[in-house]
């Protein structure tokens, strides 16, 4: 439930808007093999989260933020419920079921990933269970299983997200392969057969893609796409600078667990890292694996979600079978660490009743209030009950995201920049909602969130016109990247975010020559 409240409240970001639109327009044209965005044929992602999206649109009967996200928690729930199952055949049941919620307690996931309707959750919880059955396959010599049902996977996984499922799959694969010393199984049948299985899945979409439009560009985008974040991109100093950061930034994404990792200060706990076959098979997965993140400077926490688990799972290791709150100064470093964490939530419950923005909420202190009480009985319990802290700390987050959803939620529809973006863009849809004569101009960058709102309100496509223009229709453009002399005089716009000027409007060209537009262009397509 802590997941489910408010969830569909505050506006979309960006990415989300880019997903949902694309499902819209599935809908809309009843063709689900070409995405496309504004009429355009979208290349950036391969299908199947959109017709998740699609499908969840279809069965709440309209798209909404709720319906976006909801597929995005239910895989999250499905995630966890993957790590505890894998986990428990290795560790106690008790240390198992502290690493799904650890899963869900983190800082990342639970104030950030959680809240929002993108891929990555899903692709993670594929990727992982793909990791899973690596192990557990090969453990067993079931080579045939573990090749096929681990290729499945990664099929499943590369119609998410592109090339990172075959990325993860190839370092995986090896990985397993050198760990249980049976190299002469990757040129065996199964390994073949079960990898052109593989291909065959993923190739019997694109040959159907093939019959509307041209696969070039589609394997093109897909490659750009999975470089773009890495050191050719960026080059050798910011990668440097990024791999120095990495350890820190992810520390801080992972709070309150990464703490843990002073554990690893006790020669005792590091030698607990050793004593599971399973254990050290994930430390080296979680290795083998994000090293490709650790040396690409645009990194987001999100791409490696699916190897998070099995961090935890080296932490859950490290704690010792009793807590010793004797003169240990480490146990209480930690314990103090967490508390302080427990402290926080408690006093941060009440923070809503000083800020402006909240003030609108009703029963605001009653709500505040009771959180306060609640966070600050764990507390208490957290220093009275040492076997218990962890799943203490756990209660607290969980029982925080509550009050997060009730009090801090609602400000980020009532009067913030994303709900005045989203009203000026549904205003604006409202305007044109009986005309058929209104295009996006020409290279026109329609931020994603944005195109949501205004396609969503109109409840069909506003089409992209990059030829055939004429006088008498009305054109979307951005100024920043187009001469005002092209347009006559504005008759409509609203707000943008990010295209380096605050509005967008619509006009009427004055001349539809399309060497006179190119010369005119003032600015470049921006890109993010």
């Amino acid at each position: 439930m802590a997941f489910l409240i408010n969830l569909g409240l505050q506006p979309f970001i960006d990415d989300e808007g880019n997903r949902t639109t694309v499902a819209l327009e599935m809908l809309w044209s009843s063709n689900f093999i070409t995405p496309t965005l504004h009429g355009e044929y979208y290349y950036n992602k391969p299908p199947l989260w959109n017709w998740i999206l699609a499908l969840s649109i279809w069965l709440h009967g309209s798209a909404s933020e709720w319906a976006t996200r909801l597929p995005a928690v239910l895989a999250l729930f499905g995630f966890s419920a993957t790590v505890f199952h894998y986990c428990r055949k290795h560790l106690s049941q008790e240390r198992a079921l502290l690493v799904a919620f650890m899963l869900l307690s983190c800082g990342r996931i639970i104030f950030w990933e959680s809240l929002l309707g993108l891929i990555d959750l899903a692709f993670s919880w594929v990727i992982f269970t793909m990791i899973m059955v690596l192990y557990h396959e090969s453990k067993e010599e079931r080579w045939g299983r573990m090749f096929l049902f681990s290729y499945l996977l990664m099929a499943i996984g590369f119609l998410f997200k592109g090339l990172p499922a075959i990325a993860f799959q190839g370092l995986s694969v090896l990985l397993i392969l050198y760990y249980r010393k049976a190299w002469k199984q990757l040129f065996s049948i199964a390994h073949i057969g079960s990898g052109l299985l593989a291909v065959a899945i993923i190739a019997s979409y694109y040959v159907v893609y093939n019959k509307y439009h041209s696969l070039e560009t589609v394997f093109q985008v897909l490659f750009v796409e999975s470089g773009k974040r890495t050191a050719v991109a960026y080059g050798w100093w910011d990668t440097i600078k990024h791999a120095l950061n990495f350890p820190l930034e992810l520390s801080y994404h992972f709070l309150p667990w990464s703490a843990l990792l002073l554990l690893l200060l006790r020669p005792s706990s590091r030698k607990r890292l050793h004593e599971s076959d399973f254990v050290r098979f994930c430390r080296y997965a979680f290795f083998v694996n994000i090293i490709i993140y650790w040396l690409s400077p645009n990194f987001y926490p999100r791409y490696i979600l699916m190897l998070v688990p099995l961090g935890f799972i080296q932490l859950v290791s490290l704690i010792p079978e009793e807590a010793k709150p004797t003169k240990d100064w480490l146990y209480w470093t930690i314990r103090g660490i967490l508390g302080l964490f427990m402290f926080v939530l408690a006093a941060g419950a009440l923070a809503p009743i000083f800020v402006e923005d909240c003030q609108f909420i009703p029963g605001l202190l009653w709500k505040a209030g009771i959180s306060f009480a609640l966070l600050l009985s764990l507390f208490i319990l957290y220093l009275k009950q040492p076997k218990w802290q962890y799943f203490l700390v756990v209660a607290g987050f969980i029982l925080f995201r509550v009050g997060f959803d009730l009090l801090a939620i609602p400000p980020r529809d009532h009067d913030s920049s994303a709900q005045r973006l989203r009203d000026s863009s549904i205003e604006f849809a409202k305007h044109w909602q009986d005309r058929d004569d209104l295009y996006v101009f020409y290279e026109t960058h329609m931020e994603p969130a944005t195109s949501y709102y205004i396609q969503g309100t109109l409840d069909r496509p506003v089409q992209r016109k990059e030829s055939a223009f004429t006088t008498t229709d009305y054109y979307i453009y951005n100024p920043k990247q187009y001469d005002w002399g092209l347009f006559e005089a504005p008759v409509d716009s609203f707000i943008v975010r990010h295209a380096g000027y605050p509005v967008y409007y619509v006009g009427k060209l004055k001349d539809t020559d399309i060497e006179t537009i190119k010369e005119m262009t003032i600015g470049e397509r921006p890109s993010f």
